[in-house]
C-alpha cells in the first residue's frame, strides 16, 4: 500500500518504515522527541524531516547514511563512499538545504546558485551528474520508442 505524502515527523516514520528504512525512522523518531536535549536545543523540525524524506524520494544511494540532528532541530545527512565521494547535507526546511560535497576525484561540488545552500530538486541533479547518487527509478520516464511522424501538411514536400 502507498501511503499519501507524508506532512508530520510521524508520517514521515510511518513512510520510512513503509519503504524498508526502519533505522531511519528511529532515529528520526528519536530526533523529535525531546529525550536527551540539551538546554537551547529544539527537537527535530517536521520541515526538516520533510525536506530529508523528499531528498530521499530523489535519489538513491549504494552506500549508508548516517543522521544527526543539529541544535535547531535540522536533519544532518552523510554519505560516505568508499572512494573519495562524501556529502554532508543540512535539511533547512521542505525545499533546502546547505551541502558540502566531493566526487570521486575529490572535488567539491558547487551548486549553480553558488554558495553552499541550494533547493532540493538543484541539490538532487547537482550531487547525480556529479555521480555520488542516482535518480529514484520512479523518476526516471519510460522512453518513448515510437517514431515522431510529420504530417503532410506542416511540412513541405519536395517534388
Amino acid at each position: 500500500m502507498t501511503m499519501p505524502h507524508p506532512a508530520t515527523i510521524d508520517e514521515i516514520c510511518a513512510a520510512l518504515r513503509e519503504r524498508g528504512w526502519p533505522a531511519l525512522a528511529r532515529r528520526l523518531a528519536y530526533f523529535a522527541s525531546t529525550a536527551d536535549l540539551e538546554p537551547g536545543d529544539v527537537p527535530l523540525t517536521a520541515a526538516s524531516a520533510l525536506g530529508f524524506w523528499s531528498f530521499l524520494n530523489m535519489v538513491d544511494s549504494d552506500t549508508r547514511v548516517e543522521l544527526g540532528c543539529s541544535a535547531e532541530g535540522r536533519i544532518c545527512a552523510d554519505w560516505r563512499f568508499a572512494d573519495a565521494r562524501t556529502a554532508s547535507i543540512w535539511f533547512l526546511d521542505a525545499e533546502r538545504a546547505r551541502f558540502a560535497a566531493k566526487d570521486a576525484k575529490g572535488r567539491w561540488v558547487d551548486p549553480d546558485s553558488g554558495g553552499d545552500t541550494a533547493g532540493l530538486e538543484e541539490l538532487a541533479a547537482k550531487l547525480v551528474t556529479a555521480g555520488l547518487f542516482n535518480w529514484h527509478p520512479k523518476l526516471i520516464a519510460p522512453r518513448n520508442s515510437t517514431p515522431d511522424i510529420t504530417l503532410p501538411d506542416t511540412a513541405r514536400v519536395a517534388t
